[in-house]
């Protein structure tokens, strides 16, 4: 009787605890994988340090450093669109204006980072305002130059002119569309042997579209390119 008295409580008291707690779960042991590395923004200052130093050798010389560039600079102009162009018009007329070899990159450039149409369109204008500052620096100070050059060159060139002066934009035209003369040259002979201005601007841009636009759009695809030989 006594021993009844003291189960009921104890079983009760097992009522309320509910069931048993299940055994605890061992602790993972420590991973020894490093954590991965995450991307460096555009803010960083290494990553702003690459940058720098890959635009370091702008305008680009080979098809690594322009696609290098490129990748660089369509992050800029994502941010500050006018500010990248700006400094790709400057670019493009200091060469095109002193004769500086190149600018057949930076052509290729302008696919990469606007597009085939809108990259053309831009390559066009620069291409001509700087084949006419070159025009008009040579009408200023490039005649001796010319002449210590292209002598044999130059008197030829005067006697086509001479010869087509009803139809110098055509003449303009046929000259920048085939590899006749170099355009150096027509830049730079062009107001020495009595080229007009209007007809030279023309003929340049008109001549000039269609390699424009290859370039251009080569520069669209520049992944496919493995040497300039592919244009």
């Amino acid at each position: 009787m006594r021993l009844s008295c003291w189960a009921a409580p104890a079983a009760a008291a097992l009522d309320m605890a509910g069931p048993p707690l299940p055994p605890p779960v061992p602790a993972c042991p420590p991973s020894n994988r490093l954590p991965q590395p995450q991307p460096l923004s555009a803010d960083h200052p290494d990553a702003q340090a690459e940058d720098l130093e890959v635009l370091r050798s702008f305008p680009p010389s080979s098809l690594q450093q322009l696609a290098a560039q490129r990748d660089v600079l369509k992050g800029y102009a994502a941010e500050s669109p006018t500010a990248v162009a700006a400094g790709y018009c400057a670019a493009y007329l200091l060469m095109q204006t002193f004769a500086i070899p190149g600018t057949i990159f930076l052509s290729l450039l302008a696919g990469g980072l606007w597009g085939v149409w809108r990259g053309s369109l831009l390559v066009a204008v620069v291409s001509t305002l700087g084949s006419c500052c070159c025009y008009c620096m040579s009408w200023a100070v490039g005649q001796p130059l010319a002449h210590a050059l292209w002598p044999d060159r130059l008197d030829r060139y005067a006697a086509e002119v001479a010869a087509r002066r009803r139809e110098l934009l055509n003449y303009i035209v046929f000259l920048r569309v085939t590899p006749i003369l170099p355009n150096t040259f027509i830049n730079v002979a062009s107001p020495i042997v009595g080229v007009p201005l209007a007809p030279f601007a023309l003929g340049t841009l008109l001549g000039c579209l269609p390699n424009n636009f290859f370039a251009v759009n080569a520069g669209s695809h520049l992944g496919e390119l493995r040497s300039l030989s592919d244009l």
